[in-house]
Protein backbone atom coordinates (compact mmCIF):
# COMPACT_ATOMS: atom_id res chain seq x y z
CA UNK A 1 0.00 0.00 0.00
CA UNK A 2 1.16 3.55 -0.78
CA UNK A 3 2.98 5.32 2.17
CA UNK A 4 1.39 8.59 0.80
CA UNK A 5 -1.54 10.24 2.52
CA UNK A 6 -4.71 9.27 0.83
CA UNK A 7 -7.32 12.16 -0.29
CA UNK A 8 -10.66 11.70 -1.52
CA UNK A 9 -12.77 14.17 -2.96
CA UNK A 10 -16.50 14.05 -2.97
CA UNK A 11 -18.97 15.73 -5.33
CA UNK A 12 -22.51 16.15 -5.85
CA UNK A 13 -21.77 15.95 -9.93
CA UNK A 14 -19.71 13.74 -12.03
CA UNK A 15 -16.55 15.35 -11.31
CA UNK A 16 -15.31 15.68 -14.89
CA UNK A 17 -17.47 18.67 -15.13
CA UNK A 18 -16.31 20.67 -12.28
CA UNK A 19 -13.22 22.77 -13.16
CA UNK A 20 -12.40 23.98 -9.69
CA UNK A 21 -12.38 19.80 -8.47
CA UNK A 22 -10.58 19.23 -11.12
CA UNK A 23 -7.79 21.65 -10.38
CA UNK A 24 -7.94 19.95 -6.66
CA UNK A 25 -6.89 16.78 -8.26
CA UNK A 26 -3.91 18.17 -9.86
CA UNK A 27 -2.43 20.08 -7.25
CA UNK A 28 -3.06 16.86 -4.72
CA UNK A 29 -1.07 14.72 -7.06
CA UNK A 30 1.28 17.20 -7.30
CA UNK A 31 1.72 17.68 -3.76
CA UNK A 32 2.38 13.49 -4.05
CA UNK A 33 -0.75 12.82 -2.61
CA UNK A 34 -2.75 9.28 -3.17
CA UNK A 35 -6.26 10.47 -4.84
CA UNK A 36 -9.88 9.17 -5.40
CA UNK A 37 -12.72 11.40 -6.33
CA UNK A 38 -16.34 10.29 -5.56
CA UNK A 39 -19.44 11.70 -8.08
CA UNK A 40 -22.74 11.37 -8.99
CA UNK A 41 -24.94 11.69 -12.06
CA UNK A 42 -28.89 11.77 -12.46
CA UNK A 43 -28.74 11.34 -16.41
CA UNK A 44 -27.30 8.40 -17.32
CA UNK A 45 -25.69 5.35 -16.18
CA UNK A 46 -22.29 5.59 -13.32
CA UNK A 47 -18.74 5.24 -15.06
CA UNK A 48 -15.41 4.39 -13.71
CA UNK A 49 -12.59 6.18 -15.07
CA UNK A 50 -8.88 7.81 -14.54
CA UNK A 51 -8.18 11.91 -14.64
CA UNK A 52 -4.27 12.33 -14.47
CA UNK A 53 -3.76 9.93 -12.10
CA UNK A 54 -6.71 10.01 -10.24
CA UNK A 55 -9.68 7.20 -9.93
CA UNK A 56 -13.16 8.68 -10.50
CA UNK A 57 -16.22 6.47 -9.50
CA UNK A 58 -19.57 7.96 -10.22
CA UNK A 59 -22.62 6.42 -9.46
CA UNK A 60 -25.57 6.46 -11.21
CA UNK A 61 -28.87 7.23 -10.29
CA UNK A 62 -31.85 4.83 -11.58
CA UNK A 63 -34.44 6.99 -13.30
CA UNK A 64 -37.57 5.37 -12.06
CA UNK A 65 -41.61 6.10 -12.14
CA UNK A 66 -41.60 7.89 -8.73
CA UNK A 67 -38.82 9.78 -10.13
CA UNK A 68 -40.44 10.58 -13.16
CA UNK A 69 -43.46 11.81 -11.52
CA UNK A 70 -41.43 14.09 -9.44
CA UNK A 71 -39.70 15.54 -11.91
CA UNK A 72 -43.35 15.87 -13.74
CA UNK A 73 -44.42 17.17 -10.82
CA UNK A 74 -41.77 20.13 -10.63
CA UNK A 75 -42.54 20.65 -14.06
CA UNK A 76 -45.73 21.06 -13.71
CA UNK A 77 -45.05 23.86 -10.26
CA UNK A 78 -42.39 25.82 -12.85
CA UNK A 79 -45.00 26.80 -14.87
CA UNK A 80 -48.74 26.89 -12.81
CA UNK A 81 -48.33 30.00 -10.47
CA UNK A 82 -50.40 32.34 -9.07
CA UNK A 83 -47.51 34.68 -9.39
CA UNK A 84 -43.97 34.51 -10.93
CA UNK A 85 -41.68 36.23 -8.15
CA UNK A 86 -38.80 37.17 -10.56
CA UNK A 87 -37.87 37.36 -13.74
CA UNK A 88 -35.48 34.05 -13.42
CA UNK A 89 -39.36 32.44 -12.51
CA UNK A 90 -40.75 33.78 -15.40
CA UNK A 91 -38.01 33.02 -17.91
CA UNK A 92 -38.11 28.85 -16.60
CA UNK A 93 -41.66 29.13 -17.16
CA UNK A 94 -41.32 29.85 -20.51
CA UNK A 95 -38.41 27.65 -20.84
CA UNK A 96 -40.56 24.38 -19.31
CA UNK A 97 -43.37 25.30 -21.97
CA UNK A 98 -40.69 25.42 -24.88
CA UNK A 99 -39.60 22.12 -24.12
CA UNK A 100 -42.70 20.61 -23.63
CA UNK A 101 -43.40 21.93 -27.62
CA UNK A 102 -40.19 20.53 -28.97
CA UNK A 103 -40.87 16.94 -26.87
CA UNK A 104 -44.10 16.88 -28.02
CA UNK A 105 -43.05 17.31 -31.90
CA UNK A 106 -40.45 14.42 -31.30
CA UNK A 107 -42.85 11.73 -30.44
CA UNK A 108 -46.32 10.57 -31.77
CA UNK A 109 -49.66 9.15 -30.14
CA UNK A 110 -50.92 9.75 -26.52
CA UNK A 111 -47.45 11.71 -25.47
CA UNK A 112 -47.83 14.09 -28.37
CA UNK A 113 -51.34 14.61 -27.40
CA UNK A 114 -50.61 14.94 -23.27
CA UNK A 115 -47.10 17.65 -24.06
CA UNK A 116 -49.09 19.33 -26.29
CA UNK A 117 -51.77 20.30 -24.28
CA UNK A 118 -49.80 21.50 -21.66
CA UNK A 119 -47.33 23.39 -24.33
CA UNK A 120 -50.92 25.26 -25.38
CA UNK A 121 -52.25 25.75 -21.52
CA UNK A 122 -48.49 26.64 -20.23
CA UNK A 123 -48.73 29.51 -23.11
CA UNK A 124 -51.51 31.25 -22.16
CA UNK A 125 -50.83 30.50 -18.84
CA UNK A 126 -47.27 32.42 -19.16
CA UNK A 127 -48.75 34.94 -21.18
CA UNK A 128 -51.80 35.92 -18.71
CA UNK A 129 -49.20 35.52 -15.15
CA UNK A 130 -46.12 37.23 -16.70
CA UNK A 131 -48.20 39.97 -18.18
CA UNK A 132 -49.63 40.93 -14.74
CA UNK A 133 -46.22 40.30 -12.83
CA UNK A 134 -44.69 43.23 -15.40
CA UNK A 135 -46.82 45.91 -14.36
CA UNK A 136 -46.82 45.59 -10.88
CA UNK A 137 -43.15 47.34 -10.33
CA UNK A 138 -39.93 48.19 -12.25
CA UNK A 139 -37.33 45.70 -12.90
CA UNK A 140 -34.90 46.69 -10.00
CA UNK A 141 -37.19 47.31 -7.55
CA UNK A 142 -38.67 43.90 -7.90
CA UNK A 143 -35.47 42.46 -7.80
CA UNK A 144 -34.64 43.42 -4.44
CA UNK A 145 -38.12 42.74 -3.40
CA UNK A 146 -37.64 39.37 -4.74
CA UNK A 147 -34.78 38.72 -3.00
CA UNK A 148 -35.73 39.94 0.28
CA UNK A 149 -38.51 38.02 0.21
CA UNK A 150 -36.78 34.53 -0.90
CA UNK A 151 -34.64 35.17 2.23
CA UNK A 152 -37.91 35.99 4.55
CA UNK A 153 -39.17 32.58 3.05
CA UNK A 154 -36.05 30.58 3.90
CA UNK A 155 -35.38 31.77 7.37
CA UNK A 156 -39.21 31.19 7.84
CA UNK A 157 -39.09 27.34 6.90
CA UNK A 158 -35.68 26.84 9.02
CA UNK A 159 -37.44 28.11 12.12
CA UNK A 160 -40.35 25.65 11.75
CA UNK A 161 -39.81 22.52 14.20
CA UNK A 162 -40.72 19.92 11.82
CA UNK A 163 -38.68 21.26 8.69
CA UNK A 164 -36.07 18.51 7.51
CA UNK A 165 -33.62 18.97 4.68
CA UNK A 166 -33.55 14.83 4.27
CA UNK A 167 -37.97 15.45 3.18
CA UNK A 168 -36.77 17.48 0.85
CA UNK A 169 -33.91 16.15 -0.99
CA UNK A 170 -34.58 12.57 -0.09
CA UNK A 171 -32.34 11.80 -3.07
CA UNK A 172 -29.02 13.12 -1.03
CA UNK A 173 -30.24 10.51 1.84
CA UNK A 174 -30.32 7.49 -1.09
CA UNK A 175 -26.68 8.68 -2.45
CA UNK A 176 -25.29 7.86 0.73
CA UNK A 177 -26.18 4.33 0.71
CA UNK A 178 -25.32 4.18 -2.45
CA UNK A 179 -21.61 5.93 -2.01
CA UNK A 180 -20.82 5.93 2.02
CA UNK A 181 -19.87 2.08 1.31
CA UNK A 182 -17.51 2.48 -1.61
CA UNK A 183 -16.23 5.67 0.46
CA UNK A 184 -15.51 3.52 3.92
CA UNK A 185 -13.68 1.20 1.64
CA UNK A 186 -11.44 3.84 0.58
CA UNK A 187 -9.98 4.61 4.04
CA UNK A 188 -9.02 8.41 3.54
CA UNK A 189 -6.96 10.43 5.33
CA UNK A 190 -8.72 13.49 4.47
CA UNK A 191 -12.37 13.81 2.73
CA UNK A 192 -12.40 17.21 0.96
CA UNK A 193 -16.51 17.68 0.25
CA UNK A 194 -17.17 20.28 -2.57
CA UNK A 195 -20.17 21.84 -1.95
CA UNK A 196 -22.83 20.92 0.40
CA UNK A 197 -24.30 18.03 -1.51
CA UNK A 198 -22.04 15.21 0.02
CA UNK A 199 -21.43 17.26 3.43
CA UNK A 200 -23.99 14.75 5.45
CA UNK A 201 -22.32 12.04 3.65
CA UNK A 202 -19.04 12.98 4.03
CA UNK A 203 -19.27 14.09 8.00
CA UNK A 204 -20.89 10.21 8.61
CA UNK A 205 -18.10 8.54 6.91
CA UNK A 206 -15.81 10.41 9.46
CA UNK A 207 -18.29 9.15 12.15
CA UNK A 208 -18.01 5.79 11.09
CA UNK A 209 -14.38 5.85 10.77
CA UNK A 210 -13.39 7.40 13.98
CA UNK A 211 -15.38 4.34 15.57
CA UNK A 212 -13.09 1.86 14.13
CA UNK A 213 -9.84 3.64 15.47
CA UNK A 214 -8.87 5.52 12.10
CA UNK A 215 -8.92 9.43 12.49
CA UNK A 216 -9.93 11.29 9.78
CA UNK A 217 -10.18 15.14 8.17
CA UNK A 218 -13.00 16.82 7.24
CA UNK A 219 -12.55 19.52 4.53
CA UNK A 220 -15.68 21.39 3.42
CA UNK A 221 -15.59 23.39 0.51
CA UNK A 222 -18.49 26.06 -0.53
CA UNK A 223 -19.16 26.63 -3.65
CA UNK A 224 -21.64 29.06 -3.46
CA UNK A 225 -23.65 30.99 -0.41
CA UNK A 226 -26.15 28.63 -0.36
CA UNK A 227 -28.77 30.61 1.59
CA UNK A 228 -28.00 33.29 -0.71
CA UNK A 229 -29.70 31.20 -4.04
CA UNK A 230 -32.50 32.80 -4.94
CA UNK A 231 -32.54 30.96 -7.94
CA UNK A 232 -33.87 27.65 -5.92
CA UNK A 233 -37.42 27.18 -4.82
CA UNK A 234 -36.99 28.68 -0.94
CA UNK A 235 -38.15 25.14 0.53
CA UNK A 236 -34.89 23.58 -1.78
CA UNK A 237 -32.24 26.56 -0.56
CA UNK A 238 -33.34 26.45 3.10
CA UNK A 239 -32.67 22.32 2.39
CA UNK A 240 -29.35 23.02 1.52
CA UNK A 241 -28.57 25.82 4.59
CA UNK A 242 -30.02 23.40 6.80
CA UNK A 243 -27.78 20.75 5.93
CA UNK A 244 -25.03 22.89 5.75
CA UNK A 245 -25.59 24.49 9.11
CA UNK A 246 -25.75 20.89 11.16
CA UNK A 247 -22.54 20.20 9.63
CA UNK A 248 -20.13 23.28 9.01
CA UNK A 249 -19.09 23.57 12.86
CA UNK A 250 -18.35 20.38 12.97
CA UNK A 251 -15.60 20.30 9.52
CA UNK A 252 -11.75 20.54 10.66
CA UNK A 253 -11.34 23.14 8.04
CA UNK A 254 -14.09 25.22 5.79
CA UNK A 255 -12.63 26.45 2.30
CA UNK A 256 -14.83 29.28 -0.09
CA UNK A 257 -14.27 30.68 -3.38
CA UNK A 258 -14.11 34.83 -1.96
CA UNK A 259 -13.57 36.78 1.05
CA UNK A 260 -16.91 38.18 1.15
CA UNK A 261 -18.17 34.06 1.07
CA UNK A 262 -15.76 33.61 3.49
CA UNK A 263 -17.46 36.49 5.65
CA UNK A 264 -20.99 35.82 5.31
CA UNK A 265 -19.95 31.96 6.29
CA UNK A 266 -18.09 32.94 9.61
CA UNK A 267 -21.32 35.61 10.10
CA UNK A 268 -23.91 33.14 9.46
CA UNK A 269 -23.07 30.16 11.37
CA UNK A 270 -20.50 31.96 13.99
CA UNK A 271 -17.12 29.82 12.59
CA UNK A 272 -14.44 30.23 15.45
CA UNK A 273 -12.37 31.17 12.28
CA UNK A 274 -12.69 32.67 8.85
CA UNK A 275 -12.78 29.84 5.91
CA UNK A 276 -9.79 29.73 3.36
CA UNK A 277 -10.12 31.47 0.38
CA UNK A 278 -9.16 29.79 -2.76
CA UNK A 279 -9.83 31.83 -5.63
CA UNK A 280 -11.12 29.85 -8.99
CA UNK A 281 -8.30 30.84 -10.77
CA UNK A 282 -7.30 29.23 -14.08
CA UNK A 283 -4.62 26.56 -14.30
CA UNK A 284 -3.00 27.57 -17.67
CA UNK A 285 -0.21 25.38 -19.46
CA UNK A 286 1.04 26.04 -23.28
CA UNK A 287 -0.86 25.59 -26.67
CA UNK A 288 0.34 22.73 -29.20
CA UNK A 289 1.61 23.84 -32.53
CA UNK A 290 -1.30 25.32 -34.72
CA UNK A 291 -3.77 25.92 -31.37
CA UNK A 292 -6.43 28.50 -32.58
CA UNK A 293 -7.22 31.71 -30.61
CA UNK A 294 -10.46 32.98 -30.37
CA UNK A 295 -10.67 35.52 -32.90
CA UNK A 296 -9.50 32.51 -35.55
CA UNK A 297 -12.17 30.55 -34.67
CA UNK A 298 -15.39 32.91 -34.73
CA UNK A 299 -13.96 34.57 -38.02
CA UNK A 300 -13.18 38.32 -36.21
CA UNK A 301 -10.32 39.91 -37.47
CA UNK A 302 -9.89 43.52 -36.51
CA UNK A 303 -13.29 44.25 -35.07
CA UNK A 304 -13.18 44.97 -31.10
CA UNK A 305 -14.52 41.56 -29.83
CA UNK A 306 -16.40 41.37 -26.68
CA UNK A 307 -16.19 37.73 -24.91
CA UNK A 308 -18.53 36.20 -22.54
CA UNK A 309 -16.74 32.74 -20.75
CA UNK A 310 -18.71 30.54 -18.89
CA UNK A 311 -22.15 28.69 -18.78
CA UNK A 312 -25.67 30.70 -19.89
CA UNK A 313 -28.58 30.91 -17.82
CA UNK A 314 -30.98 33.74 -17.11
CA UNK A 315 -29.29 34.61 -14.13
CA UNK A 316 -26.22 35.23 -16.45
CA UNK A 317 -27.25 38.12 -17.83
CA UNK A 318 -26.36 37.45 -21.51
CA UNK A 319 -28.82 39.39 -23.01
CA UNK A 320 -27.57 42.66 -21.38
CA UNK A 321 -24.50 42.48 -23.69
CA UNK A 322 -26.80 41.46 -26.82
CA UNK A 323 -29.28 44.15 -26.18
CA UNK A 324 -26.61 46.84 -26.26
CA UNK A 325 -25.34 45.86 -29.35
CA UNK A 326 -27.08 47.39 -31.50
CA UNK A 327 -25.56 50.51 -29.85
CA UNK A 328 -22.04 49.19 -29.88
CA UNK A 329 -21.43 49.64 -34.12
CA UNK A 330 -19.05 47.37 -35.36
CA UNK A 331 -18.60 45.65 -32.09
CA UNK A 332 -19.01 41.86 -31.99
CA UNK A 333 -19.67 39.67 -29.58
CA UNK A 334 -18.24 36.10 -28.77
CA UNK A 335 -20.16 33.63 -26.11
CA UNK A 336 -18.04 30.78 -25.16
CA UNK A 337 -19.98 27.92 -23.16
CA UNK A 338 -20.66 24.07 -23.32
CA UNK A 339 -23.92 23.72 -24.39
CA UNK A 340 -26.65 25.05 -26.52
CA UNK A 341 -29.49 24.97 -23.90
CA UNK A 342 -32.92 26.80 -23.73
CA UNK A 343 -31.37 30.36 -22.85
CA UNK A 344 -28.61 30.12 -25.39
CA UNK A 345 -31.52 29.65 -27.96
CA UNK A 346 -33.71 32.52 -26.71
CA UNK A 347 -29.87 35.08 -27.24
CA UNK A 348 -29.80 33.79 -30.58
CA UNK A 349 -33.56 34.70 -31.39
CA UNK A 350 -33.23 37.85 -29.55
CA UNK A 351 -30.04 38.54 -31.51
CA UNK A 352 -31.92 38.11 -34.55
CA UNK A 353 -34.70 40.49 -33.59
CA UNK A 354 -32.71 43.24 -32.61
CA UNK A 355 -30.67 42.69 -36.58
CA UNK A 356 -27.23 42.05 -34.81
CA UNK A 357 -26.87 38.14 -35.27
CA UNK A 358 -23.77 38.47 -37.46
CA UNK A 359 -21.90 40.37 -35.00
CA UNK A 360 -22.87 37.46 -32.34
CA UNK A 361 -20.57 34.43 -32.29
CA UNK A 362 -21.39 31.18 -30.49
CA UNK A 363 -18.14 28.81 -29.82
CA UNK A 364 -17.35 25.80 -27.50
CA UNK A 365 -15.18 25.56 -24.60
CA UNK A 366 -11.48 24.38 -25.24
CA UNK A 367 -9.10 22.71 -22.57
CA UNK A 368 -9.13 24.39 -19.31
CA UNK A 369 -5.81 24.52 -19.64
CA UNK A 370 -5.60 26.27 -22.36
CA UNK A 371 -8.63 29.01 -21.76
CA UNK A 372 -6.37 31.81 -21.00
CA UNK A 373 -4.52 31.53 -24.01
CA UNK A 374 -7.53 31.31 -26.02
CA UNK A 375 -9.02 34.28 -25.20
CA UNK A 376 -6.20 36.77 -25.22
CA UNK A 377 -6.73 38.02 -28.28
CA UNK A 378 -9.99 39.30 -27.80
CA UNK A 379 -10.70 42.89 -26.86
CA UNK A 380 -12.88 42.92 -23.30
CA UNK A 381 -14.08 40.08 -20.90
CA UNK A 382 -17.44 40.23 -20.10
CA UNK A 383 -19.33 39.35 -16.28
CA UNK A 384 -22.79 40.24 -16.61
CA UNK A 385 -24.03 38.87 -13.36
CA UNK A 386 -27.34 39.92 -12.51
CA UNK A 387 -27.52 40.72 -8.67
CA UNK A 388 -28.47 38.22 -6.21
CA UNK A 389 -27.34 37.51 -2.55
CA UNK A 390 -25.27 34.43 -3.89
CA UNK A 391 -23.60 36.65 -7.31
CA UNK A 392 -22.44 39.37 -4.94
CA UNK A 393 -20.09 37.34 -3.52
CA UNK A 394 -18.90 35.26 -5.99
CA UNK A 395 -15.14 36.03 -7.99
CA UNK A 396 -15.70 33.86 -10.71
CA UNK A 397 -13.93 31.63 -13.00
CA UNK A 398 -13.98 33.91 -16.30
CA UNK A 399 -12.77 36.98 -14.10
CA UNK A 400 -9.78 35.36 -12.93
CA UNK A 401 -9.37 34.36 -16.86
CA UNK A 402 -9.73 37.34 -18.46
CA UNK A 403 -7.19 38.90 -16.08
CA UNK A 404 -4.47 36.22 -16.58
CA UNK A 405 -5.34 37.32 -20.15
CA UNK A 406 -4.56 40.36 -20.03
CA UNK A 407 -8.22 41.67 -20.38
CA UNK A 408 -9.88 44.33 -19.26
CA UNK A 409 -12.73 43.77 -17.75
CA UNK A 410 -16.64 45.18 -17.83
CA UNK A 411 -18.71 43.52 -14.74
CA UNK A 412 -21.81 44.29 -13.40
CA UNK A 413 -21.98 46.05 -9.91
CA UNK A 414 -21.95 42.73 -8.03
CA UNK A 415 -19.86 43.89 -5.40
CA UNK A 416 -16.98 40.99 -5.03
CA UNK A 417 -16.31 41.63 -8.40
CA UNK A 418 -16.86 45.57 -8.79
CA UNK A 419 -14.67 46.35 -6.13
CA UNK A 420 -11.85 44.91 -7.35
CA UNK A 421 -12.19 46.35 -10.49
CA UNK A 422 -12.30 49.64 -9.21
CA UNK A 423 -9.65 48.96 -6.53
CA UNK A 424 -7.14 48.08 -9.28
CA UNK A 425 -8.73 50.02 -12.14
CA UNK A 426 -8.58 47.31 -14.87
CA UNK A 427 -11.84 47.90 -16.26
CA UNK A 428 -15.33 49.02 -15.62
CA UNK A 429 -18.53 48.79 -14.06
CA UNK A 430 -22.13 49.23 -15.08
CA UNK A 431 -25.56 48.64 -13.09
CA UNK A 432 -26.59 45.50 -13.77
CA UNK A 433 -29.34 44.73 -16.28
CA UNK A 434 -29.27 48.27 -17.54
CA UNK A 435 -28.33 48.37 -21.37
CA UNK A 436 -27.56 51.81 -21.21
CA UNK A 437 -24.85 51.63 -17.96
CA UNK A 438 -23.44 48.52 -20.10
CA UNK A 439 -23.07 51.00 -23.15
CA UNK A 440 -21.10 53.29 -21.19
CA UNK A 441 -18.98 51.18 -19.84
CA UNK A 442 -17.92 49.51 -22.77
CA UNK A 443 -17.33 52.57 -24.91
CA UNK A 444 -15.57 53.74 -22.05
CA UNK A 445 -12.77 50.93 -21.96
CA UNK A 446 -13.40 50.72 -25.97
CA UNK A 447 -11.66 54.12 -25.83
CA UNK A 448 -8.90 53.63 -23.95
CA UNK A 449 -7.69 49.68 -23.77
CA UNK A 450 -4.39 50.04 -24.15
CA UNK A 451 -4.30 52.19 -20.80
CA UNK A 452 -6.00 49.20 -19.53
CA UNK A 453 -3.82 46.35 -20.16
CA UNK A 454 -1.46 48.43 -19.14
CA UNK A 455 -2.16 48.71 -15.93
CA UNK A 456 -3.29 45.14 -15.58
CA UNK A 457 0.10 43.91 -16.70
CA UNK A 458 1.84 46.39 -14.02
CA UNK A 459 -0.71 44.43 -11.42
CA UNK A 460 2.12 41.51 -11.11
CA UNK A 461 0.79 41.01 -7.78
CA UNK A 462 -2.68 40.66 -8.42
CA UNK A 463 -2.11 38.69 -11.54
CA UNK A 464 0.28 36.03 -9.70
CA UNK A 465 -2.71 35.53 -6.62
CA UNK A 466 -4.69 34.55 -9.53
CA UNK A 467 -2.69 31.88 -10.85
CA UNK A 468 -3.83 28.50 -9.63
CA UNK A 469 0.19 27.59 -8.62
CA UNK A 470 -0.60 30.61 -6.01
CA UNK A 471 -3.77 28.96 -4.79
CA UNK A 472 -2.72 25.53 -4.60
CA UNK A 473 -0.08 26.71 -2.39
CA UNK A 474 -2.96 27.46 0.02
CA UNK A 475 -4.27 24.09 -0.04
CA UNK A 476 -0.73 22.50 0.43
CA UNK A 477 -0.46 24.81 3.14
CA UNK A 478 -4.01 23.84 4.53
CA UNK A 479 -3.22 20.31 4.27
CA UNK A 480 -0.41 20.05 5.83
CA UNK A 481 -1.47 21.64 9.09
CA UNK A 482 -4.10 19.19 9.37
CA UNK A 483 -2.28 15.99 8.66
CA UNK A 484 1.33 16.86 8.98
CA UNK A 485 3.98 16.50 6.53
CA UNK A 486 2.66 15.12 3.06
CA UNK A 487 4.71 12.00 2.90
CA UNK A 488 4.21 11.30 -1.03
CA UNK A 489 6.24 11.73 -4.32
CA UNK A 490 6.32 15.40 -4.92
CA UNK A 491 5.58 15.65 -9.00
CA UNK A 492 5.39 18.06 -11.33
CA UNK A 493 3.28 19.61 -14.68
CA UNK A 494 4.72 22.71 -15.46
CA UNK A 495 1.50 24.12 -15.22
CA UNK A 496 1.08 28.00 -13.71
Amino acid sequence: MSSSQRVVYLTGNDVLSDPRVLKYINAALEMGLEVKALGVTRSGPGFHTVFEGCDVTVTGVPQGFVRRLASMSRQLGTVWRLRYRSKAELFAARSQVTRWRASAAAHGGARRAVLGSLAVAGRVTVALVGAIGSRSRSTSTKQVHDDADHRRQVDALLTQSGFRWQKVVPHLVKDEKMIGPLLDSLEPDIIHVHDVFMLALGAHARERARARGRDVTLVYDAHEYVRGLTNLPPELAAAYTQLEGEVIRETDAVITVSEPLARSLQEDYQLPSTPLVVLNAPRSRTSEKGFQTLRKVVGVDGAPLLVYAGGVNFARGVDTAIRALPELDGVHLAVVTNRVNVVVNSLIELAKELGVDSRVHLTDYVDPQLVVEFLADATVGLSTLLRSPNHDVAITNKFCEYLQAGLPIVTSDTPAQRDLVERYGVGEVYVAGDVHSFVEATRAVLADTDSYRTRIAKETGLRHQLTWAAQAGLIEELYVGLVGELRGQRTATGDK
